[in-house]
């Protein structure tokens, strides 16, 4: 088995938003679970997990503020990456949803990637490989494994 990330916990002021965006982003997953802690660390929170069965975001109320802008040299993270099958169905559900895309990546042979901020100020990435990607590893696999034959 390979090691993946299972899930990244993130603490937002309104969990509800933060719902609503990665549900409109990707609308196969769903609110796998959640609940209420009355007393976390001096603070009430909603707690919710999104996602689907391999992975998730946990997503805690009770923040206060927003996120650091991610072109800042703060410590944390500056974005979360999330694989999608077609970016540009993505955008279409995301603008229709009312969330304005903040800028695409550069551009590259095998992916196209759309960063989003949503209302918290945190980033997201959405990326789409191509299937060009796949076939032109599996060529490069090939040649690897008959140049052993000849060496």
């Amino acid at each position: 088995m390979s090691s993946y990330v299972e899930h990244a916990n993130i603490s937002v002021v309104d969990a509800q938003k933060m719902i609503q965006f990665l549900t409109a982003a990707i609308p196969e997953w769903k609110v796998r679970g959640g609940g209420k802690i009355d007393n976390w660390f001096g603070r009430p929170i909603e707690w919710f997990h999104v996602g689907d069965d391999h992975s998730y975001i946990a997503i805690s109320s009770g923040g206060k503020g927003d996120a650091t802008h991610w072109t800042s040299h703060f410590t944390g993270f500056k974005h979360i990456g999330i694989v999608v099958p077609d970016v540009e169905a993505l955008i279409e559900r995301l603008s229709k949803a009312g969330y304005e895309l903040d800028h695409r990546g550069d551009e590259h042979p095998f992916r196209k990637n759309v960063y989003y901020l949503e209302d918290h100020g945190m980033l997201f990435e959405f990326i789409e490989y191509s299937r060009r990607k796949a076939a032109n590893e599996m060529t490069i696999i090939n040649k690897r494994d008959i140049s052993m034959f000849f060496v």
